[in-house]
């Protein structure tokens, strides 16, 4: 799934094989997936910045990791 390059790690992007063609909502499902199947969860969120007019996936993954009792880094 990745690749080093010097200093940087060249990921490709993660979807579960029974979500590969659900469409956008793939996204929540996918990183419900890898946050359930982690100890550590880094988030890059700030508050500020949330999209208008649609949900924020990241706030949606972050949420669900807190009801999880997951470890969370938050940077901004």
């Amino acid at each position: 799934l990745q690749e080093f390059k010097g200093n940087i790690i060249i990921a490709e992007t993660y979807f579960p094989p029974k979500l590969e063609n659900a469409g956008k909502y793939s996204y929540v499902e996918r990183n419900y997936e890898m946050i359930d199947n982690s100890t550590y969860c880094v988030f890059y969120y700030n508050e500020e910045c949330l999209p208008k007019g649609r949900k924020s996936g990241t706030k949606l993954a972050l949420e669900y990791a807190m009801r999880k009792s997951k470890n969370i880094i938050v940077l901004h």
